[in-house]
């Protein structure tokens, strides 16, 4: 059976990605990546396509694109707050000055604290992005529950392999009032 993927590509072009010629990759259990894009390849992971709805794997697509332009910039900028605090923690532990290792510990905890809230929001806006994009949520919530059961295998344990995906679904469901159960609940 050849499954089309342009629909996939021209998604990617959508989310700003262009010029990429999509690619089925087999599935890898330790890294759960649904998509990657490697040069002008976009390597689609043979899960998504086995779960998804071409539409609900473009949704998919578009959000996970958004989410990884976010994160990039999160990342690069705790990534620097803590080049900076590990040294000065370090440096003052080894002078004996309270005050700098004091400020290198305050950066390193506001880094541990606050990067996964961020990263939180970061993919809340990423979600939201996408349904703009799109135009319609129901495509990407769909996408989020048929993902939202794959595990990690690592070292012999099995993991959630992301665990934030059904609240970002039932988030847009709340927020888009997908379901009449919910539409008396005001948007988040």
């Amino acid at each position: 059976m050849v499954i089309d993927l342009e629909p996939l590509e021209r998604a990617a072009a959508r989310a700003g990605v262009e010029g990429v010629r999509a690619r089925v990759v087999r599935h890898d259990r330790r890294t759960g990546r649904w998509f990657e894009v490697r040069g002008d390849e976009l390597l689609v992971s043979e899960r998504v396509l086995d779960r998804c709805l071409p539409q609900d794997a473009c949704a998919l697509l578009v959000g996970e694109l958004l989410l990884r332009r976010r994160v990039r910039v999160l990342d690069s900028g705790f990534a620097g707050t803590a080049v900076l605090a590990l040294p000065a923690l370090g440096l003052g532990l080894a002078l004996g000055s309270a005050p700098l290792a004091a400020a290198g510990g305050v950066l390193l905890l506001g880094v541990a604290v606050l990067w996964p809230m961020r990263r939180t929001r970061a993919a809340q806006a990423a979600d939201d992005e996408a349904v703009a994009l799109l135009g319609d949520a129901t495509p990407l919530v769909r996408g989020l529950n048929e993902m939202d059961f794959e595990e990690l295998h690592v070292a012999g344990r099995r993991l959630p392999a992301r665990p934030d995906l059904h609240r970002r679904a039932e988030r847009l469901v709340r927020r888009h009032r997908l379901c009449s159960a919910e539409s008396a609940a005001p948007p988040a």
